[in-house]
């Protein structure tokens, strides 16, 4: 994969956006609306199904209601605007660096950012593992690995 498409599908904290469940274009967002396009009008026979067949349908509902949260997706990413961690100085920090990832700049790891736990954990690891392999071979081998950890 080219430069610029990682640039487009990785936030300058190194995170994922492609694969995010809030990302307007992601995977997530398009099976989770082909989800609810194939269960259409489902609610109707649910009573039934959960008495007769199978009793988890009693939280229809909620599923229903977390497939919707789902399929309504529509951060931009932060590169294009979008609000997303509050705490994140990476979103507006990478313009006025000119760089594209956080490890591009001569400051990082910075103390700018205040990524609770685990996130700054993968800042950090990102980071470091983008400037040993670069951008492209960091991509491909983060794919391999799951968007939630």
């Amino acid at each position: 994969m080219d430069y610029a498409t990682v640039v487009e599908r990785l936030a300058p904290c190194g995170l994922d956006c492609s694969r995010c469940v809030y990302y307007a274009k992601s995977d997530v967002k398009m099976h989770a609306a082909e989800l609810k396009q194939a269960l259409t009008d489902y609610e109707k026979v649910v009573p039934a199904h959960a008495k007769a067949v199978a009793p988890v349908l009693a939280g229809y509902d909620t599923f229903k209601a977390i497939l919707d949260h789902f399929a309504a997706g529509e951060c931009v990413t932060c590169r294009k605007g979008a609000p997303c961690f509050e705490f994140c100085a990476a979103r507006t920090c990478h313009k006025d660096k000119g760089v594209d990832f956080c490890f591009q700049c001569a400051e990082f790891p910075c103390k700018k950012n205040h990524y609770p736990g685990s996130l700054d954990r993968r800042w950090r690891e990102f980071g470091a593992r983008m400037k040993e392999v670069g951008v492209e071979r960091f991509y491909e081998e983060y794919r391999q690995r799951p968007r939630y950890e």
